[in-house]
């Protein structure tokens, strides 16, 4: 009588063989690397949640801020944070209202070279010059909205740089030029707020839009 035989086992194909002692040969090396690849991706989910608890602590900071020192701090704090770009935007605002140009001017300088590409940076240019032009310094105001119209020329605040040139060249007597800028206005924005205003200018000096 034979003696009943054990089932076989699966049958181990070459490659799996293959890889089985790949793995024993190199699981030394390879452990480390996919510990090292946990730890990159715990590291990356706990500097998102830092990010997250930092911005809103930014937050909370702004919406105490009441003084130049609160805002000053909370910039300093969450140096790279949405609030601290709203920070400076109104630091930069509060010296204005009290007259300190150039201190404005600073703050909004500081805005744009730590957000250069924030939806406001082209707003923060039309700031200095403004500034630029309260404090009497003409060309300087002509030139930084030359810039905005350069650097920013899709946003918001593009034409009323061109605007506010605009009228600089008409009290500089620069006619032609001050049309120029006028025409482009109408032209290329047509429904900005000051389109309007430079139509107006245009009818006040005798010359039809886009002539």
């Amino acid at each position: 009588m034979n003696e009943p035989q054990a089932p076989a086992g699966p049958e181990i194909s070459a490659s799996a063989l293959e890889a089985d002692l790949f793995w024993e040969k190199n699981k030394k090396t390879i452990l480390p690397l996919i510990v090292g690849v946990l730890a990159l991706v715990v590291g990356a989910s706990a500097w998102f949640a830092y990010d997250a608890s930092s911005e809103a602590s930014a937050r909370e900071m702004l919406a105490l801020a009441d003084s130049r020192e609160s805002f000053r701090n909370l910039i300093i704090s969450h140096p790279r944070s949405n609030p601290a770009a709203d920070a400076l935007l109104l630091l930069a605002a509060e010296y204005r209202t009290a007259g300190e140009l150039e201190s404005s001017s600073e703050a909004f300088r500081e805005f744009l070279e730590r957000f250069p590409d924030h939806p406001l940076a082209g707003g923060a240019l039309l700031g200095i010059g403004q500034n630029q032009e309260a404090a009497d310094d003409q060309s300087a105001a002509a030139t930084t909205y030359q810039q905005v119209l350069t650097q920013y020329p899709a946003s918001y605040t593009a034409p009323f740089a061109a605007y506010a040139e605009a009228e600089i060249l008409l009290r500089a007597f620069k006619r032609d030029e001050a049309l120029k800028r006028y025409n482009m206005i109408v032209s290329e924005f047509p429904r900005s707020p000051v389109t309007g205003m430079a139509m107006q200018q245009l009818r006040r000096l005798g010359v039809p839009p886009n002539s």
